[in-house]
């Protein structure tokens, strides 16, 4: 046990370094606290917009490599938000984002998740809606969720992929279980989830 949790603790702190790679470094404003080592580590807050807790990191390994780093928050069956997706620069444009992206979605869509949304960088913002896609969330539906503490990024596009046709879009109430720890194998369809 005290391994396993050794091992978990040493591929998230890798995680951290893979985000800290591919973005400049966000400081919580309110806390003074590394944004990302907060959402990655579930940093749980009283305060509302700065509680983290209810995250998934999902890893993408290939030879034993950490290469590619999501993580993603599930706000009931309606909605699961995707923040911050990183692949190490010498492994872009080989198809890891979608890999796990692909997983990400296949997992989401077992639990009867609707939709993903995710704040997209502008440089960015035509990759997510060409390759993976995405389409701008309209305006109304944008200001529901940002009002439920989904994170957004200043100068990102809010935009979303719709998994599951269904429902009309209400506000969600609940959050999913304790973070999962969801880890792919590159050239696998098979993942873990602790």
């Amino acid at each position: 046990m005290i391994e396993e949790s050794t091992e978990i603790f040493s591929k998230l702190n890798v995680a951290v370094r893979v985000m800290h790679e591919c973005f400049h470094p966000f400081k919580n404003m309110r806390t003074g606290n590394d944004l990302v080592e907060d959402i990655i580590f579930n940093r749980r807050s009283e305060q509302h917009h700065v509680n983290y807790e209810g995250f998934y990191t999902i890893l993408l390994e290939k030879n034993e490599e950490l290469i590619t780093v999501a993580t993603v928050r599930v706000l009931g069956k309606e909605v699961a938000e995707v923040p911050l997706v990183a692949t190490r620069y010498s492994y872009r444009q080989r198809g890891m984002c979608h890999t796990l992206m692909n997983e990400l979605e296949k997992v989401l869509m077992r639990l009867g998740v609707q939709r993903v949304i995710l704040p997209a960088a502008p440089s960015a913002l035509n990759t997510w809606i060409s390759s993976f896609g995405f389409s701008i969330m309209p305006k109304l539906e944008r200001q529901i969720y940002i009002s439920c503490n989904v994170l957004s990024f200043e100068s990102s596009t809010m935009c979303q992929k719709i998994l599951l046709h269904n429902q009309s879009i209400s506000v969600p109430v609940s959050m999913c279980p304790p973070p999962l720890f969801i880890y792919i194998k590159a050239n696998t369809s098979k993942y873990l989830i602790d």
